[in-house]
């Protein structure tokens, strides 16, 4: 099953610091809060969610923080059934 980044949004805490990463380019862009995230990415597929340390501004400075860091892709994720 393939998920929309819109499908997930109702579920990710709000007051979290996100970063979402485009798989097709490897950029991304941090952002404080689910409120600040634009709905440009609402079309793209989900491809992984995980736990990083990424850079964001706060109060004129730059600080590291933990966030949940969304990958997104154009394309649907082709199924696997990966084993630890």
């Amino acid at each position: 099953m393939n998920l929309k980044f819109k499908d997930i949004k109702k579920y990710i805490s709000l007051i979290d610091r996100l970063s979402i990463c485009n798989k097709e380019t490897l950029q991304y862009q941090n952002y404080k809060c689910m409120a600040e995230v634009p709905d440009i990415y609402d079309e793209m597929y989900v491809y992984g969610i995980g736990n990083i340390e990424s850079e964001f501004e706060e109060g004129g400075n730059e600080i590291w923080a933990h966030c949940l860091e969304i990958m997104l892709s154009e394309s649907p994720r082709e199924e696997t059934n990966l084993k630890c």
